[in-house]
């Protein structure tokens, strides 16, 4: 499978123009998931608890004003200015070109090792649902194994720690992610994805098509929507029940990983489902009615949160990083 330069390249372009689509969507695509998901939340769970059923009360529940004037708000806020107008763009670039030669490097391979795969003459339907199976599947192991390194790796936990740092949920904190991280992390999703879409490539002996292109995005489109991407970063709890929880994941399980109670240390690392935390035992389903407190740990938390400036966001990990990579020489001398 070849790689024509004149595709790389228009694909590359396209690629970053999505990536600043995406940036004008995004905010309007998460605030209607946390309406339209929230707002039944509200409505079912919250307003006949507490008894407060006006317009006023509904807008205070979905979006709390001391969520977004916090000092940990304000950093996510520039933070998601920066990572969307230089960040992301050349990262999603970096991710198409990749992807691209990757799925074509895993065919390759395959070839070699067992021949080529002879076309079959399955329904289109059929190829598509293979294919987003294999980048689903696929990517969520490398989305799996490269979050667990990043909490268990002391020198990439220094970088994954600014994800953590943030106290005040809201529909910002989704892109708190250090620069370096976006792209050591975002290479082992991609090459997951990539390898999972070469093997289905492979066994039918067709490309990535642009219906199953189009299955992927829709797909992340219903996640915002129906609350995953969108409610995941937030404080509203909504659960789909135990099955559903693990199989494609709900808003509460990727809430309480961002817990700064040493119970809830290291769990549910998986993302949009999380069958791989059940598998390897770092699956954790909150109890109903547990509440824990966001960030760190009790000793960074508030004033002390190392994370309080867009200086220190960008700054304070790298440094870490640095000294945690530098640890085994300072031993040995």
């Amino acid at each position: 499978m070849t790689v024509d330069a004149s595709e790389a390249l228009a694909l590359a372009r396209n690629a970053v123009q999505s990536a600043y689509s995406a940036l004008a969507l995004s905010i309007p695509l998460v605030a209607l998931g946390i309406a339209t998901t929230g707002s039944i939340y509200f409505l079912a769970a919250v307003r006949t608890k507490s008894g407060g059923g006006s317009w006023a009360a509904w807008l205070r529940y979905l979006f709390p004003r001391e969520h977004y004037t916090s000092v940990s708000a304000r950093v996510d806020i520039l933070v998601w200015l920066v990572s969307g107008l230089v960040i992301i763009p050349v990262y999603e670039a970096c991710v198409a070109l990749s992807g691209l030669l990757l799925g074509g490097s895993v065919d390759a391979l395959l070839t070699e090792a067992f021949g080529p795969a002879a076309r079959t003459s399955w329904p289109v339907w059929c190829i598509v649902a293979l294919q987003f199976l294999g980048f689903h599947f696929g990517f969520g192991a490398g989305q799996y194994g490269g979050h667990l390194a990043f909490h268990k790796v002391p020198a990439l936990w220094a970088l994954h720690r600014a994800h953590h740092s943030a106290e005040s949920p809201n529909l910002f904190a989704f892109l708190r992610t250090h620069p370096l991280e976006i792209f050591l992390n975002g290479a082992l999703r991609v090459l997951g994805g990539a390898i999972g879409v070469g093997l289905v490539g492979h066994i039918t002996g067709t490309r990535l098509l642009p219906e199953a292109s189009a299955a992927i995005l829709a797909y992340n489109v219903f996640t915002v929507l129906t609350g995953f991407r969108s409610l995941d970063h937030s404080h509203i709890p909504v659960r789909y029940g135990k099955v559903l929880d693990v199989l494609i994941g709900s808003p509460i399980m990727h809430q309480v990983h961002h817990s700064a109670e040493p119970a809830h240390r290291d769990v549910n690392l998986a993302g949009a489902g999380y069958l791989y935390d059940w598998i390897f035992g770092t699956l954790y389903i909150p109890r109903r009615g547990e509440v824990w407190r966001w960030g760190l740990n009790e000793e960074e938390r508030g004033d002390n949160n190392p994370h309080n400036s867009l200086a220190g966001f960008f700054i304070e990990p790298v440094r870490n990083m640095w000294r945690e990579l530098g640890r085994p020489f300072n031993a040995r001398r």
